[in-house]
């Protein structure tokens, strides 16, 4: 949460292709060390996700919610993708850092709305984790009911790609609020994990203690 905050808040971006070349070059070299430390923060979000995403795949399983923790656990897995699509940003930054220029530069420049590699492998990571923790009762009611709803924000918001909008238009917005919703949602869902985890480690330590 705190690094979505840092990107989001504190961290520029390539200018939006409505600009022209030239000055999507100069906006770019301008701010390229702010867009380059966006990107490795990026990049540690992503891998933090993971691992929280198949931190909820184990306790599905382990709950009994049937194959629904497979589908969470191939959602948390393509959560990688967005990784690749901030591949392009990079390349971008680094053509213009070469002193690359003129309309040679669109064949660098990110094709995708921010957030657009990661809505489908999240929505349906979301999907799996909202429906698993419905069939197993592994989490709270309201939390897997609001996991289904962002599952379906999150694919609505990857239609954006399909737009003529450099920002996505109506769906982005709809890609944006899913975002921040997962962020709420992965708080609420570190809370539940870490609760229940002070709940089993006495547990298991009273149970080898029997044996």
């Amino acid at each position: 949460m705190a690094l979505f905050v840092a990107i989001i808040g504190f961290t520029p971006a390539i200018p939006i292709p409505s600009e022209s070349i030239d000055v999507i070059a100069s906006g770019t070299q301008e701010h390229s060390l702010g867009i380059r430390l966006g990107l490795y923060l990026a990049a540690l979000m992503t891998f933090a996700l993971i691992v929280f995403a198949s931190a909820v795949a184990v306790r599905l399983q382990r709950a009994g919610s049937g194959d629904w923790w497979m589908l969470c656990g191939v959602g948390a897995a393509t959560l990688s993708m967005g990784l690749a699509s901030e591949g392009d940003v990079l390349s971008f930054v680094r053509a213009v850092g070469h002193g690359v220029r003129g309309d040679a530069l669109w064949m660098s420049y990110p094709p995708a709305p921010d957030g657009f590699g990661m809505a489908v492998p999240a929505g349906v990571f979301l999907l799996g984790a909202g429906l698993g923790g419905l069939a197993s009762g592994a989490f709270s009611a309201w939390l897997c009911r609001l996991a289904v709803v962002l599952s379906g924000g999150f694919l609505a918001g990857g239609a954006g790609i399909v737009g003529n909008e450099v920002d996505g238009g109506p769906f982005g917005l709809v890609l944006v609020l899913s975002f921040v919703g997962m962020w709420v949602w992965t708080v609420a869902i570190s809370i539940r994990l870490w609760r229940t985890n002070l709940l089993v480690a006495p547990e298991a330590g009273v149970a080898r203690a029997e044996a």
